[in-house]
């Protein structure tokens, strides 16, 4: 009963995370035709499904669920800067992302002690000041990069048949979307007298739902890129 009555009060943040069930079924269709950065991304969609439906059981009986998004960041720009890792030609580039993965763990963990005065005090638990505006900054770059190397390169005859552009194409979405949310998120979300944004809190959920739309047509396209290489 807790769970329709959250589902009915939030229609558009629980569907959300139902919706991520469609890029995981078809990751797991595809998944002998993925490429590590692909599998990475289908690890991310296991997880991110399991963090969605844990913060919606917490959030149905009136439990604070932040602190599972506020853990939940490192591993997602671990898994999201390795899909890049793995698709990027420039061992420059590389180095760089690798470098900067190493430096963003401590930095986010760090973030989530600076923005929270006392940790035990899970009820009134914020979200980190920094560390998604952080991530939506270097995600974007990654994707500017990534866009300009294949440019450079000519790596891709035809982008649009390239099952990792639609990766990227959702990625910079929801980061370009959300880097203006993130900031007000720590002041916004808070157990007791919540700033109320209007519109604006709706956001993160229509651009998950984009990103994760073209996440599944990349994912779909998998099997036929894979068999246009092999012929």
């Amino acid at each position: 009963m807790a769970y329709l009555s959250y589902i009915e009060r939030y229609p558009l943040a629980s569907f959300a995370v139902f919706f991520i069930a469609v890029p995981l079924i078809l990751a797991w269709i595809r998944y002998t035709h993925l490429d590590k950065a692909f599998r990475l991304l289908f690890v991310f969609l296991i997880l991110d499904l399991v963090v969605g439906l844990w913060m919606l059981h917490l959030a149905a009986h009136r439990a604070n669920n932040i602190l599972l998004l506020n853990l939940f960041v490192p591993f997602r720009f671990i898994l999201f800067s390795g899909m890049f890792y793995y698709n990027f030609r420039s061992l420059a580039i590389k180095r760089v992302i690798f470098y900067t993965l190493i430096a963003f763990i401590p930095f986010a963990l760090l973030d989530i002690y600076a923005s929270n005065r006392n940790l035990e005090d899970l009820h009134n638990h914020l979200v980190g000041r920094y560390s998604q505006v952080v991530e939506s900054a270097l995600i974007i770059l990654w994707v500017l990069l990534y866009f300009f190397e294949i440019i450079n390169t000519l790596k891709v005859s035809n982008i649009l048949t390239y099952p990792f552009f639609w990766v990227c194409a959702g990625l910079l979405i929801y980061y370009s979307g959300n880097i203006f949310y993130f900031p007000f998120w720590h002041y916004a979300d808070k157990w007791e007298n919540n700033l109320r944004l209007g519109w604006i809190e709706d956001i993160p959920y229509i651009v998950e739902l984009i990103s994760l739309f073209l996440f599944s047509v990349g994912i779909w396209q998998i099997r036929s890129h894979h068999d246009r290489i092999q012929s």
